[in-house]
């Protein structure tokens, strides 16, 4: 791609700005012609592809689909995220507090088989 007029610009001439605008915007209408025409050439390739490129190619597109959809599978939500979020800090909380009875039961029964009562 053409060099584009960036630092370079001129603000004291408007006539000199102006001509550099130009060459910028025509640089970038020439790569964006120069990216469509590769693009239809690769599109074209494709379609003349033997068979063993076409089902190479189908191959490779369906390996990508069964990962994306794995992973979308094994995907949570915002919400269900923040909910699991939610949840942990309450149990935390808890916790601290003495006030979850799971982990006080296990915290009680490991005091009791260290002191040989259990």
């Amino acid at each position: 791609m053409k060099e584009l007029h960036t630092d370079d610009l001129s603000m004291n001439s408007g006539k000199l700005f102006r001509e550099q605008m130009i060459e910028n915007f025509k640089a970038i209408e020439q790569e964006d012609k120069n990216d469509d025409q590769a693009l239809s050439d690769e599109v074209t390739d494709r379609k003349k592809g033997d068979d063993a490129e076409k089902t190479a190619r189908q191959s490779a597109d369906d390996g990508l689909e069964k990962r994306i959809k794995k992973l979308e599978d094994n995907s949570a939500t915002h919400d269900e995220v923040k909910e699991a979020r939610e949840s942990m800090n309450d149990k935390a909380e808890r916790v601290v507090l003495g006030t979850d009875l799971s982990t006080v039961k296990r915290a009680v029964e490991m005091i009791l088989k260290n002191e040989g009562v259990i």
